[in-house]
């Protein structure tokens, strides 16, 4: 009796060790996923915005726009490096207006906006990162920059969300 429970024991301890043993051989050999809590940030050109002539109207560039498809791609499943990302780019633009208390007053000033920019391509949240130190400069910059559309960042050639910084500076002439 005693030989059977000492053989007993003897038998759960390997199977014990052997348990651990796959265990561990799992969670060395699983794929790692490299997972990013933030988006990617850009940055963008200065734009400068100077007042405009009383009979000109404000001068716009704007590209066409095609639809956006958004490509859902799976997650690599390999311990490869990941692929490059492709800042985004301003599709479509249009100057902000020199507010007119900001024009009587003489006041110049430079606003940073932090832009994100979705899978569309669509400006979804615009904050302010730097003040002018006018909150009429600050409004007509991101009025303006909420109506711009831009060309999604992209990784392996699926639309990534990311954050776009857009220098805006107010100059009088």
């Amino acid at each position: 009796m005693i030989q059977a429970k000492a053989v007993s024991v003897k038998n759960i301890a390997i199977y014990l060790t052997l348990s651990v043993i796959l265990a561990a051989g799992y969670m060395v050999s699983r794929p790692h996923q490299i997972v990013s809590a933030t988006a990617p940030v850009f940055m963008g050109e200065e734009i400068m915005v100077q007042p405009a002539a009383k009979a000109a109207p404000i001068a716009a560039r704007s590209v066409a726009l095609e639809p956006t498809v958004v490509k859902v791609v799976p997650a690599p499943q390999s311990n490869i490096l990941p692929l490059p990302i492709v800042p985004p780019s301003i599709a479509a633009s249009i100057l902000p207006v020199y507010p007119a208390q900001a024009l009587a007053s003489g006041t110049e000033g430079l606003v940073l906006l932090s832009v994100y920019v979705g899978l569309t391509g669509q400006p979804e949240r615009i904050e302010t990162k730097s003040s002018s130190g006018n909150a009429g400069l600050d409004e007509s910059a991101a009025k303006a920059v909420s109506q711009w559309r831009f060309l999604p960042a992209t990784q392996g050639g699926a639309a990534i969300a990311s954050r776009f910084e857009v220098p805006v500076r107010f100059v009088i002439k």
